[in-house]
């Protein structure tokens, strides 16, 4: 029986592999020199090329076909772009294989004007990436701060390592057989280590404790805010805060719901990141942000994101300051790139830094994914701003969190998943800093070279001389440094040639 053809994890309905399709494999190429006045030639280079082969299909077209009737031409065609029209590579696997390869597609695709009841067309099919993958993952977790890793593929492959900390931490660091290691922060014991960045407060949305409903006042930010006194409600899932849009009686203008939470404390210089989930699949309006305000209750920073139109995905993030007398100053603006236009969910992150004068802004988002896969960030934005005239000097005391909806209009459904607020204190020069709190998870994505810690991008933290390192096919043994201190878990995909 011919073969099927899945992409993207879907099987293709009527479509198969033509008998006697050869399966093209290590695909290693040698560069080689002759050397006059010796016999033969010597090696130069030997490596593994992409792959280029032509794919024949054979696509079955009668009353007997899962759409039950005959197609015509162009119903073939249109089915087929759907499925190969992707700016990314598509996982193209043969149903009775266990691996797939991350292929790119390319035309013409010719056939027949008059289908019939069997059309043959040929893919031509462009592996980059020359190396097949298995379908099923692996993972191991480490004991005793060691994790063996044995990879029954014939190429070495790299690893996805998800990393929480159990207690704070300067640095983490991961072996492979004595031969390579990886590793983020600072472990020369040397060096005095504190904690520079102390928690404010860091809040994962997970219930309405340590927060204060506020209401009859309106929030005078141009663009986020409005008037609040609506309510918040959990979501489905229990990880975050939405708009309870029956508490929301007015039919005109900007009406939300705002919840605050005090410090107990005040921080001069400091940092907030503040977390969303925007589902964009539901067109509407939307307004959200999270507030910073004084010890005396007065607006000092807005971080926050708008949809203003009502049936279009077309979002910006806007990061304003105010002075004492509430004169708002837009210092970041930045409008989702076409790419998101299309997307169904986004996660955004957005982060107002101040220390002394200078403003850095960092925003960054992510596709909504589960753990491990939501590990690679996209569309990272960086900004700095100076307060030459010290306008915005203020120590900051409280924050709050706000979702707004327009009037009548369809209100795009908008999740706060987290809220976080530290503070920075001056830092010794040759000073080692607990980059890693309790609770932080730290993701390392060897392949695609990532590192994200809380979602958040990074790779400045990548200590010099260590390795992104693939594992070797066979057995591999891995150490976890500091000892007691990290859960670990590792991902890979075994890879053949």
């Amino acid at each position: 029986m011919s073969d099927a053809l899945i992409i993207n994890d879907k099987k293709l309905n009527d479509v198969y592999i033509e008998r006697g399709f050869k399966i093209p494999s290590f695909n290693f190429a040698l560069e080689t020199e002759e050397v006059s006045g010796r016999p033969g030639a010597i090696l130069k280079d030997r490596k593994i090329g992409a792959l280029e082969f032509d794919l024949p299909l054979i696509i079955r077209n009668d009353v007997h076909t899962e759409q039950g009737k005959e197609k015509t031409h162009d119903d073939v065609i249109n089915e087929l772009v759907k499925i190969f029209n992707h700016d990314e590579s598509v996982r193209l696997r043969f149903a009775s294989q266990n691996w797939y390869w991350n292929a790119y597609i390319a035309g013409p695709f010719e056939f027949n004007k008059d289908v019939g009841m069997q059309a043959e067309l040929t893919l031509k099919v462009h592996v980059l990436d020359p190396y097949k993958y298995a379908v099923e993952g692996t993972k191991n977790t480490a004991i005793s701060d060691q994790v063996s890793l044995v990879s029954t593929g014939t190429a070495d492959s790299p690893v996805i390592i998800q990393a929480t900390a159990l207690q704070n931490a300067s640095y983490y660091m991961i072996t492979k057989n004595d031969e390579d290691y990886f590793m983020i922060g600072d472990d020369d014991l040397d060096k005095p280590v504190e904690d520079y960045t102390p928690i404010l407060w860091n809040n994962e949305m997970r219930a309405f404790t340590g927060w204060g409903k506020q209401s009859g006042s309106t929030i005078n930010d141009n663009y986020t805010g409005g008037t609040n006194g609506g309510s918040f409600e959990m979501s489905s899932s229990n990880d975050a805060f939405k708009l309870k849009q029956d508490s929301i009686t007015s039919t005109t203008g900007w009406n939300g719901a705002e919840y605050k939470h005090s410090f107990g404390k005040s921080a001069q210089d400091f940092a907030s990141t503040f977390k969303i989930h925007v589902n964009q699949k539901n067109k509407g309006s939307t307004h959200c942000a999270q507030y910073l305000y004084d010890t005396d209750n007065r607006l000092i920073a807005s971080i926050g994101y708008r949809n203003a139109r009502a049936s279009q995905a077309i979002g910006s993030i806007v990061i304003t300051l105010f002075d004492q007398l509430g004169q708002q100053k837009k210092i970041y603006e930045y409008t989702n790139l076409p790419m998101f236009y299309k997307w169904e969910d986004i996660v955004l992150y957005m982060r107002l830094e101040r220390v002394g004068t200078t403003f850095k802004i960092k925003t960054w988002k992510y596709k909504e994914l589960d753990y491990p896969k939501r590990v690679i960030p996209v569309d990272v934005n960086e900004k700095q701003w100076e307060d030459s005239g010290k306008f915005y000097q203020r120590p900051i005391a409280a924050v709050s969190v706000y979702i707004a909806k327009n009037g009548s209009y369809n209100h795009m459904p908008t999740y706060v998943l987290g809220s976080y607020t530290h503070e920075k204190l001056p830092k010794p020069p040759k000073a080692r800093d607990m980059i890693i709190k309790k609770g932080d998870v730290i993701n390392i994505n060897t392949q695609d070279k990532t590192v994200t810690i809380n979602e958040d991008p990074s790779l400045d933290l990548k200590t010099f001389g260590s390795d992104f390192f693939n594992i070797n096919s066979g057995y591999n043994e891995c150490i976890i440094y500091p000892e007691k201190t990290f859960d670990t878990t590792v991902y890979w995909q075994d890879r053949y040639l």
